[in-house]
């Protein structure tokens, strides 16, 4: 007897489907096994086959990728930029970006959360008594549709750099001109799903230090029974360092649509993974078990960072990888509950006072810095400290008043037991993937068109090329 997996012969796997469906779970899970207790030893932890997937392109065409590919080029061909209205900032253009991806995020967060909770299509619940109550629906949309905002926020800049002279770009006509130009834009496309997985690991981990944790990333992680709006359910701090992403595209030259389509990954990719189900497209069980515990799986179940470092967690229950600190992961054990059940609670308000005065920090820099983008008091002659304030400052703040109301936890907690290298070596990755994206995409955005770090590389591309093709001239003996 053949399974449906076996008759699917090279389609098997197919934009991250199972045996053609959308709604089975991955080949590796034992079902006779309660949902989340089959171990994901055996299918992670393997560099070659993670390696022999970028080599082949199966990471992009058999993946979900492929998927987030085709909704961010629709939108890009759809709702093309208008690059003149972008000359300057107007609510109008701004407001047009917005609704475009309030209405992708809305379309796909929602696709999911009605098929697996309303249409009842998945039947492997992680934790089959718990449900999304009426308030966390409510506040996990809340603070999805703050992510939005954000993202409009980068991508608005993006565009308006694009438009002035900031940064430059390559005409979507001039990358069909040559097939090496097509294969560049080929390679950007693929660069993007690879560089999504290693940031993701960095940033993420860099958030769960005690001072990020503490006053950013535990609203995060106040769902620990996810479903799909939880996904994109961050404090806006944590948005502004999950979307430095996008960085790359301060620095190379290529098609706006390299910034949108990474955009795109990561405004939606979050929705599939934090389902609460095994048996739907892009099923998570790595990340799960990160909710379900906190202090483990910190990155994706591509690249086994979490192997190499020794925070990898293969299941619910026992484990046999895990090498950090935490204890042994356990479910919510609280009274079960209907879909919906309970009213609506949204209070986005701190519940702590020091939360308060590290939301009034952060957001007043904030304020200084819309100040300075829009030319007001002067400020934004001052890109490279706007800059500073905006990449550095919640670290600063979440600093000072970890010490200032004298926390219980020592200041790198969960970490603090590593080896100063280790916790070193993440530390400094991070400022390079994570934080500095954010400083120049200021700088960006403040320094007049020609002077940000994209013309200041590519003007040592083209001296290189000078040089590299320079030739001296032969039988010129006049100096002899």
């Amino acid at each position: 007897h053949r399974s449906a997996s076996d008759t699917m012969g090279i389609l098997e796997g197919f934009a991250g489907t199972t045996a053609g469906s959308f709604f089975k779970e991955p080949a590796w899970v034992d079902t006779s096994k309660p949902p989340g207790h089959t171990s994901q030893a055996g299918v992670y932890g393997n560099w070659w086959k993670i390696w022999k997937g970028y080599l082949n392109l199966s990471f992009f065409f058999y993946s979900p990728n492929l998927v987030w590919f085709s909704i961010a080029a629709a939108v890009y061909v759809i709702f093309p930029y208008d690059f003149d209205a972008a000359k300057e900032y107007k609510l109008d253009w701004i407001a047009h970006r917005f609704y475009i991806n309030l209405f992708v995020v809305y379309a796909y967060f929602g696709f999911w959360n009605v098929t697996m909770y309303i249409l009842n299509f998945g039947k492997r619940k992680f934790n089959p008594s718990k449900n999304p109550t009426m308030g966390t629906m409510a506040h996990n949309i809340w603070y999805s549709t703050m992510g939005v905002v954000q993202w409009t926020v980068w991508e608005a800049g993006f565009v308006n750099a694009y438009a002035t002279g900031r940064l430059g770009y390559v005409k979507d006509t001039e990358h069909f001109e040559s097939w090496q130009s097509m294969l560049k834009l080929f390679a950007w496309c693929l660069f993007v799903p690879f560089w999504r997985d290693f940031h993701f690991y960095f940033a993420h981990r860099f958030l769960h230090i005690r001072f990020l944790y503490k006053y950013v990333h535990s609203l995060h992680h106040r769902n620990t029974d996810i479903e799909p709006f939880s996904g994109l359910c961050m404090h806006p701090v944590e948005h502004l360092y999950y979307y430095s992403c996008v960085g790359p595209s301060l620095f190379i030259h290529a098609s706006p649509f390299i910034m949108l389509w990474n955009g795109m990954h990561l405004l939606i990719s979050p929705a599939a993974s934090h389902s609460g189900w095994e048996d739907n497209f892009q099923s998570d069980q790595f990340h799960y078990l990160h909710h379900a515990q906190f202090e483990c799986n910190y990155g994706t179940s591509g690249p086994p960072l979490d192997k190499l470092f020794g925070t990898f967690r293969e299941k619910l229950g026992k484990s046999k990888e895990y090498q950090g600190e935490a204890s042994e992961v356990t479910l919510d054990k609280s009274p079960p509950n209907e879909y919906l059940s309970g009213s609506v609670t949204l209070n986005p308000l701190p519940t702590t006072l020091q939360q308060a005065v590290f939301n009034a920090l952060a957001y007043g820099s904030w304020v200084v810095l819309y100040f300075a983008v829009m030319g007001q008091f002067n400020l934004g002659g001052y890109p490279y400290e706007m800059a500073y304030m905006t990449a550095f400052g919640p670290i600063v703040i979440g600093l000072t008043v970890l010490w200032a109301f004298k926390d219980s936890r020592p200041t790198l907690w969960p970490f603090h037991k590593e080896t100063f290298g280790r916790t070193g070596f993440h530390v400094v990755v991070s400022l390079f993937l994570v934080l500095l994206p954010v400083y120049f995409y200021v700088t960006t955005l403040l320094l007049q068109p020609g002077q940000s770090a994209y013309y200041t590389i590519m003007d040592k591309l083209e001296a290189a090329r000078a040089i590299s093709t320079a030739t001296v001239p032969v039988g010129n003996n006049s100096e002899l």
